[in-house]
């Protein structure tokens, strides 16, 4: 197959954005298919002055757009990004669509369905529609888009993507099932209609996970979650203890990590609560990488326990995961963000670290089933994500073995080699399909 690939916010394992689609990518090439991916470089500096011949990483050919975007921006930049990336790849899939079999577009942001849905109507060629955010649901829930036309053009939009897609991919059970009532097709096995916790279920966590990652009341709707590279991100013990040493870390030092943005939809008031919540315990100590317009809440703590690495391409993360402890996640405290697949979930728990959410998530049947994580929500979550991270300061055993549980969890339901074959299968099936 020959596959084109639309996303803003691609990025490699050298840029400091999610893998999710560079990951993909590279397998289904490994698997003998062709793909070409049209993005921008502003979650992966390696990939600038790129932009008048592709670059090839793994096989994956990656064509660079010049436009700017930074998670920094406010609200009129951030439009005219996605309005100029979306121009940009438009004017791609309408001269060079024709030489693909099928395409997948991946939102956020929305725009991407317009060069999508041109190439469904233009080019006759059959896309995915992956959802990694549901737009614009998310944005209004963080309360970014608040203009009533913009809001409706934006479901208008939102609806035109799901009518005419051949598959649409969400990133979660939660997300599936939102979108499942948006385009009527409903399961009630995953997420009560309240839309803020998810239910246990006597079905087993994996075997729902996979339920899940097919057809969804015999629709073209399926679940494809973030996932974990388990071999990239592996337990290693000499690599932990030179990163450790190297650091400052101390013998029966307990580190706890939070990776990526750091705005107004992560929560940054609970990691301060939390911060605070153990800053008088010398045996804990907090590794911050990431940035985001919220990071000065916690760069003005100035505690000696705190520690801020920038953003950092996911590489060095790696090597951050490995030496900690501790993984928080944090979001607000919307209903919508719930559905959220957090990839520094699925970092952490290759790394075998357990992990601490501040509120209730999708993912609570595998973090009860597979023992490894705790969930604190309520009032002031982020004394109960303190009070949480210094009982496992208390016991280390009880920590280490519930990060052995995590790492079973990464390889035994969320293994990226096993989704990417998923993954393949149902963009082999819209090919199929046609129009």
């Amino acid at each position: 197959m020959r596959i084109l690939w639309l996303h803003q916010y691609f990025a490699t394992s050298k840029g400091w954005g999610a893998v999710r689609t560079y990951e993909f990518a590279r397998r289904f090439v490994k698997a003998g298919h062709e793909v070409d991916v049209v993005c921008c470089a502003g979650y992966d500096a390696s990939l600038k002055g790129a932009r008048h011949a592709p670059v090839v990483v793994d096989g994956v050919r990656v064509f660079v757009s010049g436009t700017a975007y930074r998670p920094h921006m406010g609200f009129v930049l951030r439009v005219g990004s996605f309005v100029c990336f979306m121009t940009y790849a438009l004017f791609f899939v309408l001269v060079r669509g024709g030489r693909y079999d099928v395409m997948i577009a991946s939102s956020g942001p929305l725009t991407l369905a317009v060069p999508a849905l041109a190439g469904r109507w233009l080019r006759k060629l059959p896309f995915v529609f992956e959802v990694i955010d549901v737009w614009p649901d998310s944005a209004i829930a963080a309360k970014v888009l608040k203009n009533p036309v913009l809001k409706r053009l934006s479901f208008w939009l939102e609806a035109l993507a799901y009518r005419f897609a051949s598959a649409i991919v969400t990133c979660s059970t939660g997300m599936t099932q939102r979108v499942g009532k948006k385009i009527g097709v409903l399961e009630t096995s995953y997420v009560n209609p309240t839309w803020q916790r998810v239910e246990t279920s006597a079905t087993p966590p994996v075997d729902l996970l996979n339920q899940a990652a097919g057809r969804l009341n015999d629709s073209k709707l399926f679940t494809l979650s973030n996932c974990c590279d388990v071999e990239q991100v592996a337990p290693d013990a000499e690599r932990r203890s030179r990163t450790r040493e190297r650091l400052g870390v101390k013998a029966g030092q307990t580190v706890v990590l939070y990776t990526g943005a750091m705005g107004r939809s992560n929560a940054v008031e609970d990691l301060v609560g939390a911060v605070k919540g153990t800053a008088d315990d010398e045996r804990i100590i907090w590794w911050f990488a990431g940035d985001g317009p919220e990071a000065d809440k916690l760069k003005d703590l100035s505690s000696v326990a705190v520690c801020f690495f920038g953003s950092l391409p996911k590489e060095e993360l790696i090597e951050l995961y490995l030496a900690a402890d501790v993984n928080v996640v944090t979001f607000m405290h919307e209903p919508l963000f719930c559905e959220n697949s957090p990839n520094k979930f699925f970092d952490g728990i290759a790394a075998g670290l357990p992990a601490v959410f501040n509120r209730s998530t999708w993912l609570e049947p595998w973090l009860m089933e597979y023992d490894c994580g705790v969930i604190c929500e309520g009032q002031e979550p982020g004394l109960k994500m303190a009070e949480a991270i210094r009982k496992w300061a208390d016991s280390p055993d009880r920590r280490k073995q519930m990060g052995r549980n995590a790492r079973r969890l990464a390889e035994e339901a969320f293994d990226r080699d096993q989704l990417a074959v998923k993954y393949l299968k149902i963009v082999e099936k819209v090919l199929t399909d046609g129009v």
